[in-house]
């Protein structure tokens, strides 16, 4: 009899840590978690990629978010600022909603237009910030913090250190999202 009640205690450990999400039986050879639809996806919403952590400066919102990371871990994620739609609806911290840019591929690759009628996207006089952006100038600000236009963006903004590919899979990923 005990040891019918231990199988099926372990048959249901089986069955329901799984869909807990407590046991994942989809891990990498790595050991990270496989179980977003692309390398790219796993990134921005994780900030991790299939290979490991993907590493940053800055950003660190001054210790809001409790050493870094949302749930005060020390891994930042794309989603934990810009959504898990990239749409920009960033959280709140300490009272104050996070003004986070929407980063879908199509929104940022479109020329935006002004009142004048401006639509390269670059037209400081009538308060155009700078061009579209395109796949090189999207990977100078996840690197280097710099917009198409040249200049810094925010200091919340992290300064992530990828490799090429695990930035063609964001990119691919963001491309997805529009």
């Amino acid at each position: 009899m005990i040891h019918k009640l231990i199988w099926m205690g372990l048959v249901l450990a089986v069955l329901f840590l799984p869909a807990c999400g407590v046991l994942d039986w989809g891990m990498s050879r790595t050991g990270y978690l496989s179980n977003y639809g692309s390398n790219g996806e796993q990134i921005y919403r994780t900030g991790t990629s299939v290979s490991g952590p993907v590493d940053h400066t800055g950003g660190d919102f001054g210790g809001m978010m409790g050493g870094g990371g949302m749930m005060g871990t020390n891994q930042l994620a794309c989603a934990d600022c810009h959504g898990l739609d990239a749409r920009g609806n960033g959280p709140m911290m300490h009272m104050a909603q996070i003004s986070a840019p929407d980063i879908r591929w199509s929104t940022l690759t479109e020329p935006e237009s002004d009142e004048h009628g401006a639509e390269d996207g670059h037209d400081a006089e009538h308060g155009m910030e700078h061009p579209p952006y395109n796949e090189e100038s999207f990977k100078q600000a996840v690197i280097q913090g710099v917009d198409p236009g040249g200049d810094a963006l925010d200091p919340l903004m992290p300064r992530w250190q990828m490799s090429d590919q695990n930035l063609a899979d964001l990119i691919a990923y963001l491309k997805r999202l529009s």
